[in-house]
């Protein structure tokens, strides 16, 4: 008669070998899907945490480390979270809330931990909190790599970090690296500003202030193609206001320049009486729009300040032209008199009226390449997911053979 022990260890052993491309299949899954990284975490959950991990419990090991890293906080321990931000996002990577308040913890209140320190030069702060702010954005790049189909951690990159914390700190230290900053910052606030129908929508701030920084960073023809595609497809009709007033503040700005450019190309000419005529144009705009911003409630303090600046520049201009002119017998009045009269010229207008239609065109082009980006992200998030390899499916009948052989067999062969 043949004995059942040794069947049983057969059935046993061929199980657990089953299990082995079994659970191979199921992390290539995983790392295909992005629920883990295919690389090593730099950080492993120590402890009672891996004895949870190992035994499937991620929840509760994640939950665990996030007590720990608030008593942490509590504290004052600020350091020492870091490893523990690490590691919860090694458990829970598609938990966002957990990349966004890392990356948050790490640029703001550890950057901060060092700047109170006493015993670090003023170099060696610097040096430290920058380095703060690029941990939390590599952070938060990790976590977008899980989740890169919400448009919040993009925000929280772009802006939080990127922009406010990185950009803004460079810039008020003079340092290198601050247009690389910007423009990082803006790319990855442009892809937050992506996310719309189909897709779940972003705020409609998103794009407002995507565009004053345009705006705020020198990039005005940017900035101007951004309030143009808000006034023509606005996404929410009682921001209209708001955008006309920032695209009017932008297009002053942009015309103001051409009109600088002209002027300086007139007197490289020696056309020094029709340059002259146009800086006391330009001045005369200047000084009337101080007036009105001076009567305005609300007015902008940034463009009270940019106001002054241009009226103390375009004056110099101005000055300096006087004297030449004086020396070649003109009638400096009667020159104020005709640029007031004349206005702008007619070509610097049609060269003025062909920049804003360029931009105009470029916008469109930009908003319809857009719309085509945010239909791809879209047809890439709803994709089926990938098929199961042909033998998994054989080895789950094998498994329940088996698995009732062991469980009724005995009692078949007792009977």
């Amino acid at each position: 008669m043949l004995h059942r022990k040794p069947v049983y260890y057969i059935l046993a052993a061929f199980l657990l070998v089953s299990l082995v491309p079994l659970q191979a299949n199921i992390d290539k899954r995983r790392v295909d899907e992005k629920l883990v990284s295919p690389e090593r975490s730099a950080v492993r959950p120590g402890g009672a945490a891996l004895g949870l991990l190992l035994a499937g419990f991620r929840g509760v090991a994640a939950n665990m480390l996030w007590f720990r890293a608030m008593l942490l906080f509590e504290q004052n321990r600020v350091t020492e979270e870091i490893p523990l931000f690490q590691a919860i996002a090694y458990l829970q990577p598609r938990f966002r809330s957990t990349w966004s308040f890392g990356a948050w913890h790490i640029a703001y209140n550890v950057s901060a931990y060092f700047y109170d320190r006493k015993d670090l030069t003023d170099e060696q702060v610097d040096q430290y909190r920058l380095d703060c702010f690029k941990i939390g954005e590599e952070f938060l790049r990790r976590g977008i790599r899980y989740n890169y189909y919400n448009y919040d951690l993009h925000w929280d990159l772009g802006f939080t970090i990127l922009y406010y914390k990185q950009y803004r700190f460079l810039k008020e230290k003079g340092l290198s690296a601050e247009k690389e900053a910007l423009h990082a910052a803006i790319e990855e606030m442009k892809i937050a500003s992506l996310f719309g129908p189909p897709l779940a929508s972003h705020p409609a701030f998103v794009d407002r202030i995507v565009a004053i920084i345009m705006s705020e960073g020198g990039l005005r023809e940017d900035a101007y193609r951004m309030w143009f595609r808000l006034e023509r497809w606005p996404r929410e009709d009682e921001n209209l206001g708001l955008v006309r007033k920032h695209k009017n503040s932008v297009v002053d700005r942009i015309r103001l320049e051409d009109a600088i450019s002209y002027a300086l190309d007139l007197e490289k000419e020696n056309k020094l009486p029709e340059a002259y005529k146009l800086w006391r144009l330009l001045l005369a705009e200047s000084e009337k729009k101080k007036d009105l911003l001076a009567r305005e409630k609300w007015s902008d303090p940034n463009d009270v300040e940019q106001t002054d600046k241009d009226i103390e520049s375009l004056s110099q201009n101005a000055s300096n032209l006087e004297q030449a002119l004086t020396e070649q017998g003109a009638d400096l009045r009667s020159l104020q008199e005709e640029s007031l009269k004349q206005g702008i010229p007619e070509v610097l207008q049609e060269q003025i009226d062909n920049h804003f239609r360029l931009l105009e065109e470029q916008a469109a082009k930009e908003y319809e390449a857009d719309r085509q980006k945010t239909m791809q992200m879209y047809r890439e998030l709803t994709k089926p997911a990938p098929k199961l390899d042909w033998w998994v499916f054989l080895f789950v009948p094998l498994f329940l053979l088996a698995g009732s052989y062991l469980m009724f067999g005995r009692e078949t062969y007792a009977s």
